[in-house]
């Protein structure tokens, strides 16, 4: 009996827990958008409610959040994002996904199925041939990024 050992995260990202509670927390949601130009006076009266728990993480038992330590996905994703990860979806060409290759520790890299390849957007970092005996074992593909632009 061969017994594989689940990766651990890498220096890459690191896993934030998160709770879904009863009540969800609604904020004031414009779903318009906001102009960078010159708005529309209507646009002040298209208020709706959103709860950023139930777009974001509407399916808590296939969702979990990590923190981006690393920057081999420079300029896509920047060190202190913080992505939403489903574990429910696959992961197809150009998505980005939580990943280890051949039980290594999970890293972040864009799956590029027509070349066989996981790439870091990073220019700095090499890109990763995969061969027809690698592993590649998917913990998630990334939904949704939140950054702090302050």
């Amino acid at each position: 009996m061969k017994i594989v050992k689940v990766p651990q995260f890498g220096n890459e990202i690191e896993n934030l827990p998160f709770r879904v509670g009863d009540e969800g927390v609604y904020i004031n949601y414009f779903e318009g958008g906001v102009q960078a130009g010159f708005p529309s006076p209507a646009d002040d009266f298209k208020e709706q409610k959103l709860s950023l728990d139930e777009k974001y993480l509407s399916k808590p038992n296939s969702t979990y959040i990590v923190r981006v330590k690393g920057d081999s996905m420079y300029p896509t994703l920047h060190v202190g994002d913080i992505l939403v990860v489903r574990t429910d979806v696959n992961l197809d060409d150009n998505k980005i996904g939580i990943i280890s290759l051949n039980n290594t520790e999970f890293t972040v890299k864009r799956f590029d199925k027509q070349k066989n390849k996981l790439i870091a957007d990073n220019k700095d970092f090499s890109n990763i041939e995969l061969k027809e005996e690698d592993t590649l074992m998917c913990l998630g593909v990334v939904m949704q990024l939140i950054r702090e632009i302050v």
